[in-house]
C-alpha cells in the first residue's frame, strides 16, 4: 500500500487500534503483536501489548505468527490470532470463539457460509504455528486438522484492509 497499512488513518485513529481495542473489549488480555524490527507500530502499541520483532517479516504473515506464537505465555490454553488489518470484527464475536477454546481446538468464524478470522488455535497446535514460514499464515495446518466453524452475524471476519481501494472503502463502511 506504500505505507504501514496498520497505521492509515480509519475515523481518525490508526487502523490497528481498532483490532486492539475489540480484543481489550472483549476481555481477552494484552495481546501479542509481531512487528517489523522499528515499525512505528511498536510505539503506537508499547503500552497496549506485548511486542515482538519479527526479524523475517517480509517472508510473510507465517513467519510473523510464529514469531509471535513462540512467546506465547506456557499457562495459555489457546491464541486467538487476530489481524491488525481487520478492523470491524466486534468483541462479541472474539468472546463467542475465545469460548470454545481448548488445547486441541481450531475455531474459525463463518459469516454466512464464508469462513473469515480471527482464528482461534488449541495448544497443540503452537509447536506447527512457532515453525511457519511463507505467506499463509495458519491455513496450511487447516488440511492437516479439524477446523470447527463457528457461524457468526459479524460481517467484520471477512473485511480486511489490504489494498488502498480496501482502505477507501473501508472508510466509507465506518462513516455510515
Amino acid at each position: 500500500m506504500g505505507e504501514n497499512k496498520l497505521l492509515a488513518d480509519l475515523g481518525g485513529k490508526p487502523l490497528i487500534l481498532h483490532a486492539c481495542e475489540a480484543i481489550a473489549a472483549a476481555g481477552l488480555g494484552e495481546p501479542i503483536v509481531a512487528v517489523a524490527p522499528g515499525s512505528r507500530v511498536a510505539a503506537l502499541l508499547e503500552r497496549r501489548a506485548v511486542i515482538v520483532e519479527a526479524a523475517d517479516h517480509a517472508l510473510g504473515m507465517g513467519c510473523s505468527l510464529a514469531a509471535a506464537a513462540r512467546v506465547a505465555p506456557p499457562h495459555w490454553l489457546a491464541v486467538l490470532v487476530c489481524l491488525g488489518d481487520m478492523p470491524f470484527v466486534r468483541a462479541s464475536t472474539l468472546i463467542a470463539i475465545a469460548q470454545r477454546a481448548s488445547a486441541a481446538a481450531i475455531v474459525r468464524p463463518c459469516y454466512q457460509q464464508r469462513p473469515g478470522n480471527p482464528v482461534l488455535w488449541g495448544r497443540r497446535h503452537f509447536g506447527e504455528l512457532a515453525g511457519l514460514t511463507g505467506d499463509q499464515g495458519g491455513r496450511a495446518l487447516f488440511a492437516r486438522h479439524p477446523v470447527t466453524l463457528l457461524d457468526c452475524d459479524d460481517p467484520g471476519v471477512e473485511i480486511d484492509v489490504d489494498t488502498p481501494e480496501a482502505l477507501e472503502r473501508a472508510r466509507r463502511l465506518f462513516a455510515a
